[in-house]
């Protein structure tokens, strides 16, 4: 490409030189150049013509004329000048050709010449046409700057956009290089299911109210952080089950509570694709759903959150509850001993002094504790009420002075909650004495009366010493050795263990299995840990694997589409069949039209498709296991 040049062509030998030089002016408005051309007659050799008239140069195609001077001796002479209008190309560019003729009719050296010619292919300068447009990515929501490379300063432009099926103007003729602009949120709407999108910026050039043309640029649009889904609240109800529904609290392992997110909703065009509620050792991914027994205590916090169809997550809405206490009613010591009627241990008493002491879970003041007491002697089945009441660590009486001393009594201490009734037995021995024969001679007892032929009785309160250490020690012992720390003891009976075994002893595990440990799976792999859920939701990825069967159709459309053409035709007249040619004749004879033969008939086959509808609620499904509930206990000390 240039703006200017020179071409030339010559004669005998070189001594006589045709030269164009050319020049051009660009009109940048109107797409168009002004290309100026002048012939030069360049001689080395001495010539002496006059004027010729007939001289051309051709421009693009078109010859103007030119009159050259008379030329007389050596040197350059200028023998004329044109100029024309060229039109550009849409995108600025031309090619052309241009060619010149001198008329220079003259004999040289004994050769006639009738002319010397020139031509050549030039490329002239591009004419700017649209400006270029750029622009980095963008956040919606920020402003972002495009810039604008423009060819000339009378250029003005008129930024617009496109994003999905959105649509808008930027700038309207703006002389700025740089414009700021700054992504609508509401662009989010168009991408449900993507954080980012491409946009394509379209710059319009124009001069004055001439448009020049239009470039585009494209850019990656982000949904902010900010647009994400929201929750509006998240909720607890209550569900008593065995918690009288007066009492208005949540009990520990007695109560469970249903969760409940509202207002879940998405941004900006997405939707909520999936749930997330967390707390009080529950999991679920259903929008709404009920947890196991609450097995602990105090303020329980649950979390929820959403996901949308971005994969963006909401910021957590939490509730927190609080939770009472609660552990079945234990008895922590019991002693029965035979009395006198105030109350005065006595071994030959006809009264019985208990003295029991318990604990209770008050509930908030909520939950109430019955006590009772029963008494029968040990060779009996039916119990009689002692219609005894008593408070923990206070000695009370009772038997109303008909305890045997020659019989043993089996004592029975129950506690009553709103929940639960536990209850533990003692035994008060006959009245004391050194040693006892059985009448008859079949029994003998130690420190009380004898009850029972073919039986060595002790009483209740005499040690017995085996190779010097007390036969209790070694019963202790064994049971220790039995159960050590750390042991869980099950059972269907509420009475604390420690009634039976001594040292200390925890409810354990409530609401959940055991399981055995398995070092090499992380599941199962440390002691006491917990994990697992009542309920599950199931996400696609877990859903097996299914097709689903959808009914097609298809059917064949009636016949149609047949039909004739009309053939215009002549005749002479002569007999014979008919032979029908289309022609223009001079000659009068039979025309008129006939028709061809019927063609085109046909049938279309349709093949229906579809989509079957979605089935099922998306709701969580039970995750239990077979099950049975007993108490569940763990030795601490």
């Amino acid at each position: 490409m240039a703006s200017s040049g020179s071409f030339s062509g010559s004669i005998h030998s070189g001594h006589y030189v045709l030269r164009v030089d050319w020049t051009q002016t660009k009109n940048i408005s109107a797409n168009t150049s002004t290309v100026t051309a002048k012939a030069y007659l360049v001689n080395d050799w001495s010539l002496s013509i006059y004027g010729r008239s007939d001289n051309s140069i051709t421009i693009n195609g078109t010859a103007q004329i030119y009159e050259s001077p008379a030329v007389n001796g050596t040197g350059t002479h200028l023998l004329g000048t044109v100029t024309q209008t060229v039109n550009h190309n849409s995108d600025g560019t031309k090619s052309l050709t241009m060619s010149a003729v001198f008329y220079i009719r003259a004999t040289l050296s004994g050769t006639y010449y009738e002319s010397i010619t020139a031509s050549a292919n030039i490329t002239l300068d591009s004419i700017a046409r649209a400006s270029s447009v750029s622009t980095p990515n963008a956040t919606m929501g920020s402003a972002t700057a495009i810039a604008i490379s423009r060819a000339s300063s009378s250029f003005t432009h008129t930024l617009t956009y496109t994003f999905g099926t959105a649509a808008g103007t930027i700038a309207t003729k703006t002389t700025s290089t740089s414009v700021s602009w700054t992504p609508p949120l509401s662009l989010a709407s168009q991408i449900p299911k993507a954080v980012t999108g491409t946009c394509t910026v379209t710059c319009t050039t124009y001069n004055g109210s001439t448009k020049i043309g239009s470039k585009t640029c494209t850019l990656t649009l982000t949904v902010p952080a900010s647009i994400k889904p929201t929750i509006t609240s998240l909720t607890a109800a209550r569900v008593d089950g065995a918690v009288p529904g007066t009492w208005g609290i949540y009990v520990q392992t007695k109560s469970k509570a249903t969760l409940t997110i509202n207002g879940a909703a998405g941004s900006y065009g997405s939707t909520i694709s999936s749930y997330s509620i967390t707390g009080g050792g529950y999991t679920s991914t259903a929008s709404s759903f009920t947890t196991g027994f609450l097995n602990t205590s105090g303020t329980v916090t649950f979390t929820a959150t959403v996901t949308d169809s971005r994969g963006r997550v909401s910021a957590a809405a939490t509730v927190s509850i609080s939770v009472v206490a609660y552990s079945p009613p234990s008895f922590a010591s019991y002693l029965s001993q035979r009395c006198l009627s105030n109350g005065t241990v006595n071994d030959d008493g006809t009264y019985i002094r208990g003295l029991v002491s318990y604990s209770y879970a008050s509930c908030s003041s909520k939950n109430t504790i019955t006590r009772a007491t029963y008494y029968k002697k040990a060779s009996d089945t039916a119990w009689t009420n002692a219609n005894a009441a008593f408070s923990s660590g206070t000695a009370f009486t009772f038997g109303g002075g008909n305890i045997s001393t020659e019989t043993s009594y089996d004592i029975k201490y129950t506690l009553t909650d709103a929940f639960t009734t536990i209850a533990i037995q003692d035994i008060v021995s006959t009245a004391a004495v050194v040693m006892d024969f059985k009448r008859g001679g079949k029994g003998v007892a130690v420190g009380k009366v004898s009850e029972k032929d073919n039986t060595f009785e002790v009483a209740e309160d005499w040690d017995v010493r085996v190779y010097g250490k007390l036969l209790k020690d070694y019963i202790q012992s064994f049971i220790k050795t039995l159960y050590p720390v750390g042991s869980i003891y099950m059972s269907v009976n509420a009475t604390n263990p420690s009634a039976y075994f001594g040292g200390t002893w925890v409810a354990w595990g409530a609401g959940r299995v055991p399981v055995g440990i398995n070092t090499a799976d992380g599941n199962f792999n440390t002691v006491e840990k917990t994990g697992g859920a009542a309920t599950v939701t199931l996400t696609t990825a877990q859903m097996p694997a299914h097709t689903h069967t959808f009914t097609g159709s298809s059917a064949t459309t009636s016949s149609k589409g047949a039909h004739t053409h009309n053939v215009g035709r002549d005749g002479d007249g002569a007999s014979g069949s008919s032979t029908y040619t289309v022609h223009s004749a001079g000659v009068s004879g039979a025309g008129g039209t006939s028709p061809t033969n019927s063609a085109g008939a046909h049938t279309h086959t349709l093949t229906a498709k579809g989509t079957n509808a979605n089935t099922g609620g998306g709701g969580a499904h039970s995750n239990l296991q077979p099950y049975i509930v007993c108490y569940m206990w763990k030795r601490t000390a």
